[in-house]
Formats: C-alpha cells, structure tokens, sequence
C-alpha cells in the first residue's frame, strides 16, 4: 500500500502528500548528482555526518589500468575524509534491484580500486567546474585554504587500501537487497555497504517531498569512513611501539623529516606516511609508511617500515628517474623484502631488523626527501 504524509500550513489547514514513484531512474540520478545531501550523510554517521563532492556522474571503469573503460557506476563522490562513494541508483521496480545489483556492484570495486588513476579523477573534477577550490573548502571546512594536495594524496591511500563506501539507492529498497547489504556491512571492515532509500511524496498543489532513509548501518561497529587521525601526535603514534628499539629507530626517522623542509607526515590510526612535495608534481608524493604493529595483517599497499613510491604514468622524466633509484637502493640489501601490489611499488623491513640498519635507513630517506624538494 503506498504512503501518505500531511503538510500543515500556517492555519493548520492539511495536504496530502501521496507517495510518487520515480518514473524514470535518470530523475533520481539526477537529483543525486545536484543534491547529494539527499544520501542522509548525517544518517550514516550521526556523530560525524557525511559531505561529499561530485566527481562524475556515469564514472568509467576499466578491467585492467591500461584499458578502457568497460563499465560505469552511476555517480562517484567522494567524501570529506576522502573515502571514494560509489553510487548505483536504481527504480525500486526495477527486478534488478533484487539480486543482479549486488554482484554488478561489488565487480565494480573490485576494479575501481585497482584501476582508478586519482590523478585523472582529480583532473576531471577540477577541468569540470571553475569553484574547485571553493567546494573543496566548503567540503573540507578550511576556512578558505583547502589542502588539495592533502586530501587528493588521501584520496589515493583510501583506494589503494579497498577503503570505500558502496551505496544503492533507489525510491523502494526490497527486503532481500535490505538483507544483503546489511550482511555485507557486518562482514566487510573497510567497505561500507549500505542502501539508501529516497521517498517521494507530491500533492495537488505540485509540492513535492522527499524523504531519505539509511539502511544496513551496523549501529554497534565502529564508524568507518570517518577521519581517524585528526587526534593523532607524533608522541601517540611513537608509544604505539612496543618494542622500544623499534620506537627509537621510528623517532629518528621522523626526526630526519622534521630536519628537511617540505616535507609533512600523514598520521592514521595504524600508521604514519611520510610525504615530500616536488616542484614538478602537483600532489605529495609518498615514500615510506611506517606501521607499529609487525605482521603480515596491515594494509595491503605496504608493511612493517616500508619505503617505495607509488608509480604514475603521468610523472615527469625526472621525477620517475628518482623516485625508480629511490627505490631500487633497496633491492639488494639482506635486510628488505620486496612488497609491490597495483598501488604501490616498496620494499618493506622487519621490525627486528629496522633498529639494526636505522643509520642507512635515515641516510637513505634525507636523501630522497632532499632530493625531491630540490628536484626542478
């Protein structure tokens, strides 16, 4: 049976609002891509409600990086602690939304996360409109200095570890979609999955009303796609470390960027990043993570102390000649281990054996860190 809502007026006179179907899926795409606000961002994290920014409707996908596109999800937002949202609408009569959906969606992140460039996704959400900055000011809350280089380098850490939010919306949301998406949210730790359901009502005056609805948030596990890191010290993360050598080597690592000006850290939960600025590349380029619990069980892009780079065709010359000798000092050392996936190319090291070759480690990083900063 389809619903009704009333709309009062000043002299508490009553309308009734019936509920009104989406005739075409395209509508309710659109709305989206103007107003994604209607995704009840405060619903899916009420102590920290979502923001996002459009980068595309229709967002192409590839099968492989040096592909072309093969498929395309509906919209791709990205939110305020740069988690890549990917959104897939369709009309709650559409028989799709039972089954098909599901598996449509979930081939989707398994080659978006491997495949996306976030340079081009940067290029197009800033070659798409002229108030780039000022969208990512207003989603970020800078108070009129958004760090773009920042949030786009998160925005690259977040695809390369699966981090994402999967989101089907549609006016009605069955029972079996409803079950699904909530079994996957309780099974998956980095993925959000969720359905959001957007009601329209109209009337006999043409006022319409829309009413958005979460579903599938598991109110007991922690918040993800959230910022974890704003509370993160340099002092938080070092007694992190149990091991205190390994704290020790780790402070002098950090204590070597502090020393090279340029350069920045990027503090999570369960690691920290260590990023130069080049003059020839627009973005913080990242060359190592370190990670204070030893153990295969971390993020898939690096491990234990890992120094690398995170390789892009789109890099000068120069800049790939460095970063490729950055790296390749570590291939015949006894101490390193080879940890290369589509995101990321490294070398990781051991705990154990971080403390014992720290010396070379710190000459090794104020090099590459020198060497980018003065790099023209």
């Amino acid at each position: 049976m389809a619903e009704r809502i009333y709309v009062m007026d000043e002299q508490a006179n009553l309308e009734p609002l019936e509920e009104a179907p989406f005739h075409l899926e395209d509508h309710l795409q659109e709305l989206i891509a103007r107003h994604p606000e209607l995704l009840a961002g405060e619903q899916i994290h009420p102590s920290s409600p979502r923001r996002w920014i459009l980068i595309s409707r229709e967002q192409g996908i590839p099968e492989t990086s040096d592909a072309g596109d093969m498929w395309a999800v509906d919209h791709l937002l990205i939110d305020q602690d740069a988690v890549p949202t990917l959104v897939e609408v369709k009309r709650g009569s559409n028989s799709q939304l039972r089954r098909e959906v599901v598996g449509q969606m979930l081939g989707y992140a398994a080659h978006a996360t491997t495949t996306w460039d976030v340079n081009q996704i940067r290029r197009r959400f800033e070659d798409s409109r002229d108030d780039g900055d000022e969208v990512l000011d207003e989603l970020l809350g800078s108070e009129g200095e958004p760090n773009a280089d920042d949030f786009w380098e998160n925005v690259r850490i977040n695809l390369a570890a699966k981090r994402i939010r999967l989101l089907f919306v549609a006016d009605k949301i069955p029972d079996t979609l409803q079950r699904v998406v909530t079994f996957l949210n309780e099974q998956m730790p980095d993925i959000e999955v969720l359905a959001v359901e957007i009601k329209r009502f109209s009337g006999e005056s043409q006022r319409q009303m829309l009413v958005p609805r979460v579903i599938g948030r598991v109110t007991s596990a922690p918040a993800r796609g959230s910022s974890a890191s704003s509370n993160v010290t340099r002092q938080s993360f070092l007694d992190r470390f149990n091991d205190p050598s390994t704290r020790e080597a780790a402070g002098r690592l950090l204590d070597v960027v502090d020393a090279v000006s340029g350069v920045g850290l990027n503090p999570g939960r369960n690691r920290v990043t260590i990023r130069a600025r080049c003059p020839l590349w627009k973005s913080t380029i990242s060359v190592a993570w370190l990670y204070p619990v030893s153990g295969e069980n971390q993020n898939r892009m690096a491990r234990d102390f890992s120094f690398g780079m995170q390789p892009s065709d789109d890099h000068p010359p120069e800049l790939k000649v460095l970063l490729d000798e950055w790296v390749n000092q570590f291939a015949d050392d006894d101490f390193s281990h080879s940890h290369e996936t589509s995101g990321v190319r490294a070398y990781y090291i051991k705990h154990e054996d971080v403390a014992k070759n720290i010396d070379v480690l710190c000459e090794r990083l104020a090099k590459v860190l020198a060497d980018l900063r003065d790099l023209e």
